[in-house]
């Protein structure tokens, strides 16, 4: 059995940090499918999901010697997947396009029920925006999660609270710059729906 089989993802990136050859073959084979799989449903496109997955682990290499992981190996992969996929998205036209033209039905100014590839693009949006909104400071997470899942308005969250409509009215503002900040380039549609449980 191969050495490097055996290590934790941890032992595996000290040795990277090293420039272990093999520290890094096993990292690729034991994440590329995982995250070619991730990003494919992201851009359902295969050629350049391999593309993507293809230009992390070469930017990897690169910096391996001053790679920091600040939580678990696969936390960051999947953090980078996701970044170059929407990276991807914002650069190629074509596929941007679909996605406005998707914000749109999904927004109501088309009627339309949203098919599969709608669906599961949404349920992976949604469950980024639930990780982010979750690293939100702990009061402006509870105003947003108020506003957003709970349909509160304003005035019913601040007496909730009790503090003024206009403090809830900057946390929400706050929380969305955030939110499309960490997001990129998607339409205000999406992250409309997404931050209210639409899909």
């Amino acid at each position: 059995m191969d050495l490097y089989g055996t290590y934790t993802d941890e032992q595996l990136i000290v040795s990277l940090r090293n420039s272990e050859a093999g520290a890094f073959t096993e990292i690729y084979e034991r994440y590329w499918s995982r995250l070619l799989t991730y990003v494919m449903r992201v851009i359902r496109r295969q050629p350049d999901a391999e593309d993507i997955v293809q230009e992390l682990f070469v930017s990897i290499w690169r910096r391996r010697n001053t790679l920091v992981v600040e939580h678990a190996l696969s936390t960051y992969l999947y953090n980078s997947a996701r970044y170059l996929s929407f990276r991807y998205i914002e650069t190629n036209s074509t596929y941007y396009d679909y996605l406005q033209r998707l914000a749109v039905r999904i927004s109501g100014t088309e009627i339309s029920v949203p098919g599969i590839e709608e669906q599961i693009f949404g349920r992976e949006l949604e469950a980024q925006i639930d990780q982010l909104i979750r690293e939100l400071p702990e009061k402006m997470q509870e105003v947003f999660i108020l506003s957003r899942r709970h349909h509160l308005s304003y005035k019913e969250i601040a007496d909730r609270l009790s503090i003024s409509e206009e403090t809830v009215r900057k946390q929400v503002y706050k929380s969305l710059q955030i939110l499309r900040s960490r997001l990129g380039p998607l339409p205000a549609a999406f992250l409309i729906c997404a931050t209210t449980h639409f899909f």
